[in-house]
Order: structure tokens, then sequence, then C-alpha cells
């Protein structure tokens, strides 16, 4: 899981990337749907899901 947006949201893949100027970028498919790129170099809020 990803903090993403105010929210918990859960990864259902991830992928490295070019970005338009050659930098390297993680991009990230989201169980809820869409997907988000982030540049390398971000720091990403993770956790592990609820096991209630």
């Amino acid at each position: 899981m990803i903090g993403y947006e105010g929210e918990w949201r859960t990864v259902k893949a991830a992928k490295t990337d070019r970005g338009p100027m050659g930098g390297l970028a993680v991009v990230v498919t989201w169980e809820e749907g869409g997907t988000a790129r982030f540049p390398a170099g971000d720091e990403l809020l993770l956790g592990e899901p609820d096991s209630a």
C-alpha cells in the first residue's frame, strides 16, 4: 500500500520507465484503478494492509 493523495491505495503492479526528459520514474498501477507516475528520488509512504 502507498499513501497517495490523502488516502491509502493498494499497489497492483509497479514498473520503471523513462520520463519525458530521460529521467527514471516508477509507474504504479492501483488495484482501485488508474496509474500514477513518481519521479525517481520521490519518497513514497508505504504501509501494510490491515489484517482485520
